[in-house]
């Protein structure tokens, strides 16, 4: 009796025989890298695998910053450079989302006047490049001196121009508490807003930004509200609704979502 193999069900029925070796050897093979990989890992001290991943990091962030920069004036990046751009970042949990980033960074490329950004992050390195680059100046707030220090290193490393990084501390308003508002030069109108702050268990919110700032805010303005969907943000849309004339543009994602807010008179 002839026994034919390479006509059964399982998977050396679709190769050769040759073909099958070899795709066995491969896995093995696959097999074996996990296994040193893991050997080694455990191996080696939990501080000099930190330092190493530290390094993979900048040179991840690097790169994905300098594609970034030579993106031609007015041209958006395309998602997948986003996309790296945003893992290389590694500040998990806090990252804005790719979505929210390629509207950040759609706007960005064709932003004309002055833009404020509050809370800074991997949005302030998009608007930078985007729009600091094409001489459109702007403003970011931050109310972490620590987390600001960070972000200033990172401008002034990739020599990323335009970003005017203010510490700006979160103060008592009263019945909200927001960023306390540079003194200084500091533009008279602006027209496009990234609001990605302050955090969500300070007093209020983001409300703040339209009763302090909203008189340089004119009609036609965007703000791009991250986290859009979170009760604290459904909130904020509600009472600024009501205190302004708003047209809005929610767009929800399997994590979080973000509304695109245009401001009519005041």
């Amino acid at each position: 009796m002839h026994e034919s193999i390479g006509h059964g069900s399982g998977s050396y029925g679709k190769h050769s025989g040759v073909e099958a070796t070899r795709i066995t050897v491969a896995r093995l093979g696959t097999m074996a890298g996990t296994m040193v990989h893991q050997s080694l890992s455990r191996l080696v001290p939990h501080g000099i695998k930190r330092g190493l991943r530290d390094l993979v990091q900048h040179y991840r962030l690097r790169v994905a910053v300098r594609a970034l920069l030579r993106l031609p004036m007015g041209v958006a990046p395309p998602p997948p450079l986003l996309q790296v751009l945003r893992r290389a970042w590694d500040n998990e949990g806090y990252t804005a989302t790719l979505p929210y980033l390629q509207e950040v960074a759609t706007r960005a490329a064709t932003a004309e006047g002055p833009i404020l950004e509050c809370g800074s992050g991997v949005t302030t390195i998009v608007l930078g490049a985007l729009a600091g680059r094409r001489g459109v100046a702007v403003h970011t707030l931050e109310h972490d001196p620590a987390w600001r220090d960070r972000v200033a290193e990172l401008l002034q490393r990739y020599r990323i121009p335009g970003v005017h990084l203010h510490l700006a501390p979160i103060i008592d308003r009263g019945a909200f508490d927001w960023y306390e508002v540079p003194k200084g030069s500091w533009p008279d109108e602006f027209g496009f807003v990234v609001c990605d702050g302050p955090p969500g268990d300070t007093k209020g919110g983001r409300y703040g930004l339209l009763p302090v700032l909203g008189a340089r805010l004119r009609p036609g303005s965007i703000i791009l509200l991250d986290d859009a969907t979170r009760p604290g943000e459904m909130a904020v849309r509600r009472r600024w609704r009501a205190e302004r004339e708003v047209r809005e543009r929610v767009e929800h994602g399997p994590d979080r979502g973000y509304a695109v807010l245009t401001l009519g008179s005041t």
